[in-house]
């Protein structure tokens, strides 16, 4: 390895941390809102930041979606569907991010600053 091939790789690496750290700061930044939708229409809204304890949103139709959010964002707690992919979708913390529960046709979903530019449908 050259000499010169050590400046390429330093540049390199520099690089991607820089823009590493430039998509954790915008990711970040803005106010984060939890939206639930069932059918596509909107059952409930709650605005992560400021939230002092828990709200839990409870979805019912075919199955049951229990939803718990707060302040570090918004998760399927619980579901009584057969395939469980919305409760193991996890914890979602940045604007654009959903969990979907397709047996009972409900979408969690994080809107607010840092949402992708564009959403495909």
């Amino acid at each position: 390895m050259k000499r010169g091939d050590a400046v390429v790789c330093a540049a390199v690496l520099l690089l991607a941390a820089g823009i590493f750290a430039l998509g954790l700061t915008r990711a970040g930044g803005g106010q984060l809102t939890a939206v639930v939708r069932q059918d596509g229409a909107e059952v409930a809204r709650v605005l992560l930041s400021g939230l002092g304890e828990p709200v839990t949103v409870t979805v019912t139709g075919e199955y049951e979606n229990v939803i718990t959010v707060d302040a570090s964002g918004a998760r399927v707690q619980s579901s009584t569907c057969p395939r469980q992919t919305c409760v193991h979708t996890g914890l979602l913390t940045r604007a654009g991010q959903s969990a979907v529960c397709l047996e009972n046709r409900m979408t969690l979903t994080l809107e607010g600053a840092g949402a992708p530019d564009v959403v495909i449908r």
